[in-house]
């Protein structure tokens, strides 16, 4: 029989509001999201909101850099990926060395690309803003969203809520006169004592002209979550996920990196991809879920080469010049919208 000082210590979700007050008075015991700024480094006087759940989920939202999430960590080991170049801050310029500037900003868990392009640099007709000057538009690799500053609308933590919540939300612009003018909310929000982090975004077209649309979610892994015991699972072919899960995922100096785009294969709304590392904290799952009609296009970016070491997951969008809806392209007219979300649940495996 076990005595007092053997008692089983109580679950935090389990207590009563009050209960949880008595414990910690603001809640900082089991959850927190501040906004900080950076001080120091290439990011330096950009601004983060710093955010941890009661799970042991901790990540960061760049304000600066397209109010994308910068890191994440489940119970403190690293789960996304960064690269050498530090968030920097103001970004480098995108159109620089033949619009591959990109990658000179390149970094974080979730870099969205957009809003009305992905993929390679490239020049596209510009016919559709009726302009004497601009004939032609300039896409840099994978867009501009992603270096764009956001004005941030609100953030914090609803305790009053039946399952109590940590939230953010604001708005990022991407426009240029006599060119597009599109508008980017996102809500970015996770469980008080829950393990999933949830994107909603909604893509606005704010100027009067119609104008192509396009969306990557470059989910990126890092370190020690990608490892060689890192395997692949979910709504994906069965020769895909054998081929990926036998494959050599050490780092290489000599890897050249390649996107595999792949179909989802799954009779739902919404399809799931995860990974799985089970040396990691005795086992670690991170399952991405999102709707399969507004995201038809899906990829895996790998990228083994030495001092990178990424894995990404790319649930897509795409935009055509033929502008045929059957593969997903979406021109917005004015006032149009288009709406996406996205969830990612990490976890102990079972």
């Amino acid at each position: 029989m076990r005595g007092p000082a053997e008692r089983e210590p109580l679950a935090a979700r389990e207590l009563s509001q009050a209960e949880l007050r008595q414990r910690t008075v603001d809640g900082r015991g089991v959850a927190d999201i501040r906004l900080l700024e950076m001080e120091d480094g290439t990011g330096r006087g950009q601004r983060l909101l710093v955010v941890r759940n009661a799970a042991g989920i901790g990540f960061e939202v760049a304000l600066d850099r397209g109010f994308d999430i910068a890191s994440a960590t489940w119970r403190g080991a690293n789960i996304g990926w960064n690269s050498a170049n530090g968030l920097p801050w103001p970004p480098n310029s995108l159109d620089a060395e033949d619009g591959v500037g990109f990658y000179r900003n390149f970094d974080g868990f979730i870099v969205t690309c957009g809003l009305d392009h992905i993929g390679g640099a490239k020049r596209s007709d510009a016919g559709h803003f009726i302009h004497k000057h601009r004939k032609q538009v300039f896409h840099p690799l994978h867009g501009r969203v992603s270096s764009q500053r956001a004005t941030l609308s609100g953030y914090g933590i609803d305790w009053s809520a039946s399952a109590p919540v940590i939230w953010a939300e604001g708005v990022v612009r991407q426009s240029s006169v006599f060119a597009e003018n599109l508008l980017l909310r996102r809500r970015v929000e996770i469980d008080v004592f829950g393990n999933a982090i949830r994107l909603n975004d909604v893509v606005e077209n704010q100027g009067f002209r119609p104008t192509p649309h396009a969306i990557l979610y470059h989910v990126n892994f890092g370190y020690p979550f990608l490892d060689e015991a890192t395997q692949i699972a979910g709504d994906l072919s069965r020769d895909l996920v054998s081929a990926f899960n036998g494959e050599d995922k050490r780092p290489r100096a000599d890897f050249v990196d390649y996107f595999q785009e792949t179909p989802v294969v799954c009779d739902r709304p919404e399809a799931s991809v995860e990974l799985r590392n089970s040396a990691l904290l005795g086992g670690v799952r991170v399952r991405l879920t999102f709707p399969r009609e507004a995201l038809p296009t899906f990829g895996i970016w790998r990228a083994y080469q030495s001092g990178v070491y990424a894995l990404a997951l790319e649930p897509t969008r795409r935009f055509e010049p033929d502008g045929n809806s059957d593969n997903g392209s979406l021109t917005l007219g004015a006032g149009d919208t288009a709406e996406y979300w996205m969830t990612i649940d990490l976890r102990s495996m079972p």
